[in-house]
Formats: C-alpha cells, sequence, structure tokens
C-alpha cells in the first residue's frame, strides 16, 4: 500500500452554545508526490513553512463529528414532530374548556414514548449524542445533573450529622455535615467521595447540592436514591426513598397534567419550551455543517488552483479510503447538509 499526505493548516470547528471543539492535525513523514500515481496532471504547490500534515486519525475525527451532527439531527427532527403533535393536543383541550379526554392522554403518551426511544437510539460509540437540553454532545457522552430534595446546606447548618447515600447501580457515598466545616470545604469533601462512584458535585448560589454523572448512569439510578440520616435532616433508621429531581427539567422528564386548565397550560408552556430548543440544536447544527465546510474548503483551496484542489482531494481520499465515505463523502456531506434552509427545517417539524 502507498501511504501519501496533503499539507494544510490547522482548522478549528466551534459548535455554536457548546464547548470549543477543535481539531488539530498532527505531524506525519512527508513524502514525495510522485510516490502517489497520478489520474491527471497537477502541480503540487509546497505548503508555507509552519503548516501541519493531515493524518488519518484527524480524518477519522472529523468523519466522526459530522457523522454526530448527522444522527442528533435526524433526532431533533423526529422529537420535533412528537413536540408539536403534544402542542397540538394540548392547544385542543385547552380551547374546549373540558379536561382532556382518555384519547388525548393516549396520543400524549405515546408522543413521550417515542420521544424518550428517539432520543436513547440517537448514539453514536461513545454514548447518546443528544443531553436532556437536547444540545448536541460533540466529545463524550451526555450527562445529567440532578437534585435530592431536602439535601441543602443552609438547612440545620449548625447541626452535625452523618448521611449515607445509596445510589442504585452506582453505590454509596457518606457525607458528614461538620458545623465547623464551610460551605467550600463541605462540597469538596462530598465531590472527593464521589468520585470513585463517577459522579460529582457542587453547590448552587442557594446551597443547593447538584449531583452530576453521565445520561446512562443517571438511567440505571431510576430517579432514586436512598437516604439514611440520624434524625435531624433525614430520618434514622431505615433508609428512605426519595425521588431525584432532574436539573433542570429536560424534555424526556417532561410530567403531563391534564385535570385541569392551569395544568394543561404549565404543560403547554413546557411543550413550547422544548420546541425552543429543538430549533436552537438545529441551528446550531446549521452554524457548524457551514463553518466544517467552509474551513475545508478554505484549507483546499490554500493548495494551489483548482487543478492542485482536485489532486489534493484524490490523495487526502486515497488515505482516508479506509474509514466509511472517505474525506471526498464526508466533504459532500457536510457541504449539502450546510446548505439546508431553516424555512426546509421548520416546515419539517410542523409537517
Amino acid at each position: 500500500m502507498v501511504n501519501a499526505t496533503a499539507d494544510v493548516g490547522p482548522q478549528s470547528v466551534r459548535l455554536a452554545g457548546q464547548g470549543q471543539t477543535t481539531i488539530t492535525p498532527s505531524a506525519v513523514t512527508e513524502r514525495s508526490a510522485a510516490e502517489v500515481p497520478a489520474t491527471r496532471p497537477a502541480r503540487m504547490v509546497s505548503a508555507p513553512q509552519g503548516h501541519f500534515s493531515v493524518s488519518k486519525a484527524v480524518l477519522a475525527k472529523g468523519q466522526h463529528q459530522a457523522t454526530t451532527v448527522q444522527v442528533a439531527q435526524q433526532a431533533l427532527l423526529q422529537v420535533g414532530r412528537e413536540l408539536q403533535s403534544m402542542k397540538r393536543v394540548l392547544a385542543q383541550s385547552l380551547s374546549s374548556q373540558q379536561p382532556a379526554p382518555p384519547s388525548s392522554n393516549d396520543k400524549l403518551a405515546h408522543s413521550q414514548q417515542v420521544i424518550r426511544h428517539t432520543l436513547d437510539s440517537a448514539r453514536t460509540q461513545e454514548g447518546r449524542v443528544l443531553d436532556a437540553q437536547l444540545k448536541v454532545q460533540l466529545n463524550g457522552q451526555a450527562g445529567r445533573a440532578f437534585t435530592i430534595p431536602g439535601l441543602n446546606l443552609t438547612r440545620l447548618r449548625h447541626q452535625a450529622e452523618q448521611l449515607r447515600l445509596d445510589f442504585p447501580q452506582a453505590g454509596a457515598v457518606t457525607l458528614q455535615f461538620d458545623p465547623r466545616l464551610d460551605d467550600k470545604q463541605l462540597v469538596r469533601q462530598l465531590d472527593r467521595n464521589l468520585i470513585p462512584l463517577g459522579m460529582r458535585a457542587a453547590a448552587t448560589d442557594g446551597g443547593e447540592l447538584v449531583f452530576k454523572t453521565t445520561d446512562s448512569a443517571y438511567l440505571q439510578m431510576h430517579q432514586q436514591v436512598l437516604v439514611t440520616g440520624q434524625g435531624h435532616r433525614y430520618p434514622a433508621g431505615q433508609p428512605n426513598q426519595i425521588r431525584l429531581q432532574p436539573e433542570p427539567e429536560g424534555v424526556e422528564d417532561l410530567s403531563i397534567s391534564t385535570a385541569h386548565r392551569d395544568g394543561i397550560r404549565q404543560t403547554l408552556s413546557k411543550v413550547n419550551l422544548h420546541l425552543r430548543q429543538v430549533q436552537q440544536s438545529l441551528d446550531d447544527i446549521k452554524a457548524y455543517q457551514a463553518q466544517l465546510a467552509q474551513q475545508m474548503e478554505q484549507q483546499l483551496e490554500r493548495l494551489g488552483t483548482q487543478g492542485d484542489v482536485a489532486a489534493a482531494e484524490g490523495r487526502l481520499s486515497h488515505l482516508s479510503a479506509q474509514f466509511s465515505g472517505g474525506f471526498s463523502a464526508t466533504y459532500q456531506a457536510i457541504t449539502a447538509q450546510a446548505n439546508v434552509h431553516r424555512h426546509t427545517v421548520v416546515a419539517l417539524l410542523r409537517s
């Protein structure tokens, strides 16, 4: 097999609303262009000093991220359609000025089930591609944050107590409320004890303890924790089963209330919120695809004339042939997706 590389400059891609996602090329050994059989005459222009060579690992990473946003986009469109269906049912129930009939509740429950299944199925090797707030996860799997009702740093602050928290499928941790420690010391102590369980802890300005873990670990807990106290913050003796509170509430945690008009209004308001999250994430994806397509094109143009670009693309395709679709397929797919108009996405959501 003949190995070949093309010299291009470094590139950086950022998804709006997310952290910095950087694709950093690594250096590889240069080889002569004569080693690669050319299908057409082309004059390769030497890259300026300081440029880096595109490696298989970089191509694979870029292609993986392109696949991630494709999977996320399809899932978001499906979630958006189900939310629109729920919105119609709730609006009809609100206008009728009567409690929602059983058939409406069945439709709402079905849409919820489809949404949960869609989000759980939208995965890559790293895990789910969308978090509870429907944001795309380009690096690592989605995480979840939650609180435990009654567990607050300001509650009974001067009362010493030892608490035991048992998380299903994760393990147990002990929290010692010592009045001699300040809030930061207590949080550091709890956070340190949670690390072996694959969890972290932080505190809000109001003293609420917020726990963070992966989405898969959160689902295994079944939204429950067993808390054993010493009779102050929590009863002593038998563990108390407490339901975890998502922070903030995600689309999968949506609680539906159709027994009265206020409940319908509240549910409709939450559905509208999640619809805005869907649209925002679709806009983020479009911006990411446009940036990636533009930067790929700029890197190729730096190599020289149009003939040089074609030759360089052929060499890159040969280099990445072992990856699904190769460089050309990835570039063409990203370019096509970046040209999808916003009104087309909105129309799909409303269909």
